[in-house]
């Protein structure tokens, strides 16, 4: 079946038109393995045909095997991300490419895991220098985690100090005598 009908595009449709309808199929059919593959695969063709990186044809290897990106991307979309991140998991790592790293990415993201999220990000954007979506991926994240994102300092331990378990024991031996009784009896 011609890919364009799959996807209900016209041939020579952009970049973007064919991301929205991807998108769109993706998720009208998120629940659908057969349609899912059949719209990874029509998908997959008309990158490969547009733009001729190869990442289609890494993208094919992966649905002819077990799970597509396309496939990966259809669940982060759909908000299944602990389904996205078990099928990024099963992906050997030798085929890890620059597109995973940005799912790893977004997965993590999605769970709140900044830190983690901004390492694939930029992974992602060091591979390929040129993409545009990996790119602000990791300046966004970067933005957010200078803009108020709070980081424990190494050299800091986590947890309560011995100051801050003296001045709570002081403020409740003040609340308990405030009412009449006497947490820390006087000498």
């Amino acid at each position: 079946m011609n890919p364009y009908e799959v996807l209900g595009l016209a041939p020579g449709a952009s970049d973007a038109q064919v991301k929205a309808a991807y998108k769109a199929k993706a998720r009208q059919f998120a629940d659908d393995p057969a349609h899912m593959r059949e719209i990874d695969r029509a998908y997959d063709e008309i990158v490969m045909n547009q733009t001729g990186n190869g990442y289609a044809q890494q993208q094919s290897s992966y649905a002819q095997g077990s799970v597509s990106l396309g496939e990966v991307r259809a669940k982060i979309n759909a908000g299944r991300v602990d389904e996205a991140d078990s099928l990024l998991e099963q992906m050997p790592v030798t085929l890890r490419n620059a597109e995973w790293y940005y799912l790893k990415g977004t997965v993590q993201h999605r769970k709140g895991w900044l830190e983690d999220a901004a390492q694939n990000f930029d992974r992602a954007a060091q591979m390929e220098p040129d993409n545009a979506e990996f790119r602000r991926a990791s300046e966004t994240v970067r933005q957010n985690r200078s803009a108020g994102y709070r980081t424990e300092s190494p050299d800091k331990k986590s947890g309560c100090s011995v100051c801050d378990m003296c001045s709570g024991l002081l403020c409740a031996d003040c609340c308990c005598e405030c009412m009449g009784g006497d947490l820390i009896p006087c000498c």
